[in-house]
């Protein structure tokens, strides 16, 4: 029997896992990988003490201080789910091994919004990515479109601009959004790229390998082609809520709600941090100090307990 068995290795999960064993909780991580969405950023410049770091060294370094704490990490699985017993304590399934808990963080974070058009699923992989900081290096010297003018779409560009001939920026909304206007001002000057506003893509087309995206336009009747030989999608991201949906309320994001004070979800001894929750401003160091959070809670409620 477990104090605390934390689902997520991200900022949120890692961190929730440091504050838990100072408090002396036995404590078990569950996770898929270790690192969440930041292995993929290319560089992080707003995380206190440690500016333009590669995101996969940064969340590296958060592993290794993990891992000098001797907390218990079980990577490569994946959650298939969790049930209350009538002692208000938990017993969470994986691969018919099942841990017991008194208490849960969920810590699951987002996943990527996949492009969802006819070809998208044809040239995933053969064209189509989800990751520039995996991918961008292979389209050296050719046309690339990225479906998306939020920050992350913004950052792809930027990555993908030190590589490729041409970049496109398929937009749908009137201007690029997000927070990070210094990228917007690079964007901008940078005469490698294009970037369309107010449209849509409706078809990926090739033969083997990409070749053309057609696209739509608001207020326009007639579609247009480019030519181009890799898309990149950055369409925003979804919470990963689907293991305690039927557990704990959602909003109509399907964002955990949380006691903001405690983290707690509206099911005692259920806890949440991070991205998956309805807390603003999914930033990395905010996760971070959710997670921290969310284990002091759970503590809290396990010692009143």
């Amino acid at each position: 029997m477990y104090d605390l068995i934390i689902i997520g290795a991200g900022p949120a999960g890692l961190s929730a896992a440091i504050y838990a064993v100072r408090k002396k909780l036995k404590t078990l991580v569950l996770s898929h990988d270790v690192g969440g969405q930041i292995v993929k950023a290319l560089s992080v410049d707003n995380y206190l003490g440690i500016p333009g770091v590669l995101g996969v060294e940064l969340m590296e370094k958060f592993h290794e201080h993990v891992k000098k704490l001797n907390i218990e990490i079980k990577e490569g699985i994946q959650v298939e789910k969790i049930e209350k017993n009538e002692n208000n304590e938990f017993k969470i399934t994986i691969a018919n091994v099942e841990f017991e808990t008194k208490a849960i963080v969920v810590a699951t974070g987002k996943k990527y919004r996949q492009l969802d058009v006819p070809g998208s699923r044809e040239f995933e992989g053969r064209g189509i990515t989800y990751c520039a900081t995996c991918d961008a290096p292979l389209f050296k010297n050719k046309n690339v479109a990225v479906i998306g003018g939020g920050d992350a779409g913004q950052d792809t560009a930027h990555q993908l601009s030190k590589y490729a001939n041409k970049v496109y920026i398929i937009n749908l909304a009137s201007k690029l959004t997000g927070e990070n206007h210094q990228v917007q001002e690079r964007l901008w000057k940078d005469e490698k790229i294009e970037i369309i506003n107010t449209c849509y893509p409706i078809e990926v087309k090739g033969d083997k390998f990409v070749r053309n995206v057609v696209y739509s336009c608001a207020g326009q009747n007639d579609n247009k082609i480019i030519d181009v030989d890799g898309v990149f999608v950055e369409m925003g991201s979804i919470p990963v809520s689907g293991l305690v949906k039927e557990m704990v309320k959602l909003n109509q994001a399907g964002e955990i709600i949380i006691d903001p004070k405690t983290n707690m979800t509206s099911t005692p001894g259920i806890f949440a941090a991070g991205d998956v929750t309805d807390v603003p401003r999914k930033q990395m160091i905010v996760a971070a100090g959710e997670g921290a959070k969310a284990a002091l809670g759970a503590y809290e409620y396990l010692k009143n307990k």
